[in-house]
């Protein structure tokens, strides 16, 4: 496997470092403002409405050593698989990347500095989320296009 040069690894962490601290503030700012200005149990059917997900994806509940457990193990998976397929060649994937990881690392920090993961955007019967839901949602959605519909696969940094 041929490895990065030093040069290559700048550029990648000039145009990945960026975006991902910009998502992950986004998230982290927007979940203060709505524990600071909103309140738990007030819904409404499109807006805002605070809630705690003690869950997973959907509320789905397992125990908090689980949810690190499993949440570790995405990552480590995701990491090995970056490298491997060397995804950091290439912005799309690398925009995704950023994407994916602080959408990731959001909703992991809220859970080690709350115990919960803070939800607060409402659309109708869909249950509450996050800005950091957002960004894994749309990181599939981009990761997606590109397998589907890209024709150059790889486009160099």
């Amino acid at each position: 496997m041929k490895m990065i040069s030093a040069k290559g690894f700048d550029r990648v962490w000039l145009f990945f470092g960026p975006l991902f601290l910009l998502f992950l503030g986004l998230d982290q700012l927007s979940k203060w403002a709505a524990e600071r200005f909103l309140r738990l149990g007030e819904s409404s059917d499109v807006g805002f409405a605070l809630s705690h997900n003690t869950g997973i994806v959907l509320g789905f509940n397992l125990p908090l050593v689980a949810i690190y457990v499993l949440t570790a193990g995405i990552l480590g998976l995701g990491g090995f698989l970056v490298v491997q397929n060397k995804l950091w060649q290439d912005r799309w994937h690398l925009f995704g990347l950023a994407l994916l990881l602080a959408g990731a690392i959001g909703n992991l920090v809220d859970r080690l500095h709350y115990g919960f993961v803070v939800d607060f955007i409402k659309v109708y019967w869909w249950p509450t989320f996050n800005l950091a839901d957002v960004w894994i949602v749309s990181a599939v959605i981009l990761f997606a296009w590109e397998f589907l519909f890209r024709e150059k696969v790889v486009e160099k940094l």
